[in-house]
């Protein structure tokens, strides 16, 4: 094997191809990390005795002490983990390579899934090969971070993701009842999502910056001069005046629902009616006559306060080879209950189902699953979309120089 240097425009046009393609190993993430961390860059070639490129890796690194520096690929090299052998030739390669060049260690996080998970933790598939990738890691001196479940790595083991598809009433059929009844009441309270085609950060960030994040601007800047128009900005927004018009309709209809429950219950005739089903929809419409009146008064109120509507919500997307990440997804706290980020969801899902994208990337979550987390709610938000839990196979540091390796555990205690 061979490790050599690949210009940007060779990076990306391997990368594109792998099957472990991310936005993290690209051209794109490397100049953002570059003005927003500082980093170096450096894109390593690996070719076979024949010269035919056969992986490659994007290197960010920095100085620590010393001029000893450290490296880290994000997501991992771009390589056939199922080859144990690649792995052991490639990291012996590596090590001989950049111990020279006065590297501790490089720092990996490879797209490598462990297992996949329903909404309680369980597994449901399991990655039978990761023991022997875990063996070979360990053989070869890699630390293993360990099997953390929450923000403990650079990037989390854990994510959430549903599958795409064209049509959008296929993919609402395929949620779950809650999701489904969710994107209902949201639509039935008047709220809907658009694309802001202008992709203006100006206005995004000053949404943002009002209610959100703590990022300053420049981050923003940077993040959109390196992905550019790979990233797409969504809005959610309450049309006031047909809020307080669905509301008074809901109410009518269901009053006179009630009243014919009513009726029903009053006659007493078990021959004709099913009089128990009859009482036990009442207490249900009960329930919804009392909501939409609530409905009603918020509407009304929110009407006067904001006659032209109001922005409720805020996306930020990003587009891979196949498929899309959502990056934030923000609602307003007092605008919570009308389900804005759910909503928000779907419809992304939709506009990137008609562009033929595969997957959808929800997002981050822990790998605590237990009710009294207080991450649980995190995940709620995300399960319910025909979703898989992905587990991945977690961080490792490949150990270059282990003197100087205990050293700078010792010197350096990892903020996450």
């Amino acid at each position: 094997m061979k490790i050599i240097t690949l210009s940007e425009k060779e990076f990306d046009a391997f990368s594109m191809k792998n099957k472990n393609n991310s936005y993290y190993q690209t051209s794109m993430y490397a100049k953002f990390q570059h003005d927003v961390e500082g980093y170096q860059i450096h894109y390593l070639g690996f070719q076979n005795d024949d010269n035919k490129l056969i992986g490659a890796g994007l290197m960010l690194y920095k100085t620590l002490f010393w001029g000893y520096k450290f490296a880290y690929s994000p997501r991992g090299f771009l390589i056939d983990y199922d080859d144990m052998d690649l792995i052991t030739e490639l990291t012996q390669e590596l090590k001989q390579l950049l111990r020279k060049q006065k590297f501790i260690f490089i720092k990996i996080d490879p797209l490598i899934v462990a297992s996949e998970r329903d909404k309680d933790g369980n597994t449901i598939h399991f990655n039978n090969k990761v023991n022997d990738i875990l063996t070979t890691f360990s053989n070869n001196k890699y630390e293993h971070l360990g099997f953390n479940l929450y923000n403990e790595s650079v990037i989390s083991r854990w994510s959430v993701l549903s599958l795409l598809n064209k049509d959008g009433r296929v993919l609402f059929n395929n949620f779950s009842k809650e999701v489904k009844e969710k994107i209902t009441y949201a639509n039935n309270m008047a709220v809907s999502v658009s694309r802001d085609n202008d992709n203006n950060l100006d206005k995004f960030y000053d949404y943002l910056k009002n209610n959100f994040t703590k990022k300053n601007k420049k981050y923003f800047q940077a993040l959109f001069q390196a992905f550019n128009d790979k990233l797409k900005i969504f809005y959610a927004f309450i049309d006031t005046k047909k809020y307080v018009q669905n509301a008074n309709k809901l109410y009518n209809q269901e009053f006179e629902k009630n009243k014919n429950l009513a009726d029903i219950i009053q006659s007493g005739d078990n021959i004709k009616y099913d009089i128990q089903k009859a009482i036990n929809d009442k207490i249900t419409s009960d329930k919804l006559l009392n909501t939409y009146k609530k409905d009603i008064v918020a509407s009304t109120k929110l009407l006067k306060q904001y006659p032209d509507g109001i922005t409720c919500g805020a996306a930020l997307t990003l587009e891979e080879a196949k498929g899309v990440c959502i990056l934030i997804n923000y609602e307003a706290k007092e605008y919570a209950h009308y389900n804005i980020s759910t909503l928000l969801t779907y419809e992304i899902m939709k506009y990137f189902g008609k562009e033929n994208y595969q997957y959808i990337n929800l997002g981050d979550i822990t790998g605590n699953f237990n009710p009294s987390s207080k991450y649980y709610p995190l995940l709620l938000s995300k399960i319910g979309f025909n979703s898989s839990i992905l587990e991945y196979i977690g961080e490792f540091d490949i150990i270059l120089k282990p003197a100087m390796y205990k050293i700078y555990k010792k010197k350096y205690k990892i903020k996450r």
